[in-house]
């Protein structure tokens, strides 16, 4: 098992033009701006903490369990991968419980330029996510292809496929061995953003899951662990 980082490529960012993108900023500020909020979680006597850019849920507080004291490990010889893209906590939770069930190597990917958490950059992340413009990323350290399954998960960013995760899976288009696709959001359904993964790497997902702000709080364990074994147990 080993975690990993990416490291040198990406997709050409192309912007499009200034008096578009004004105008297009209305249309969806408020969603964008829902999500945010939507995606702070706090518990008695500790602070909430700010959710990062357009992904949710981010804060986590409290201990986390050992996911193999409740879900039963993987045992066999196949090779797992886990990819996913986080600026906060909750992705990176779903992502490294997996990596601990099937002792995955995981890879966070890498943007080539760091994405503030100022008001611009709060709407050009929506910008690029609504109109399916991919980020420049590093280069992948895993080749998906050297595995028998892959979990690739992304953060829901103004109702759509975060850039970072999208640049990922067309890099690697046709190269996804047995996949699962998950989403992370504050309440938003992760069926289009499923079906925008598949698309954009030509495989069809084995299982998927959206996890969203509720299944993070700890009086709804229960509720992550059945959704995290919906797409674990298919990929056993």
């Amino acid at each position: 098992m080993g975690i990993g980082s990416s490291r040198a490529i990406g997709e050409k960012f192309t912007p499009a033009p200034i008096l578009v993108f004004l105008v297009i900023l209305s249309s969806f500020a408020s969603g964008c701006a829902a999500a945010e909020n939507e995606s702070q979680i706090g518990q008695t006597g500790q602070p909430e903490q700010k959710a990062s850019v357009v992904s949710a849920p981010s804060a986590l507080p409290g201990s986390r369990p050992m996911i193999t004291d409740e879900i039963e490990p993987y045992s066999g010889d196949q090779r797992t991968l886990v990819v996913y893209f986080s600026q906060g906590e909750a992705t990176r939770w779903v992502a490294e419980d997996l990596m601990w069930i099937f002792g995955a190597d995981i890879e966070a990917i890498d943007e080539k330029r760091e994405r503030k958490t100022n008001f611009i950059n709060f709407m050009l992340s929506g910008f690029q996510s609504t109109f399916k413009i991919p980020s420049r990323i590093e280069k992948p350290m895993f080749d998906p292809a050297d595995y028998d399954k892959i979990f690739v998960l992304s953060p829901v960013w103004s109702w759509s496929l975060s850039p970072p995760v999208r640049a990922w899976l067309k890099t690697n288009k046709g190269k996804l061995p047995k996949a699962a696709f998950i989403a992370v959001s504050g309440d938003t359904k992760p069926d289009k953003v499923v079906a925008a993964m598949a698309k954009v790497s030509g495989a069809t997902p084995l299982a998927s899951a959206g996890f969203a702000e509720r299944h993070f709080l700890p009086e709804n364990r229960a509720s992550y662990l059945e959704l995290l074994r919906s797409v674990v147990d298919p990929m056993r």
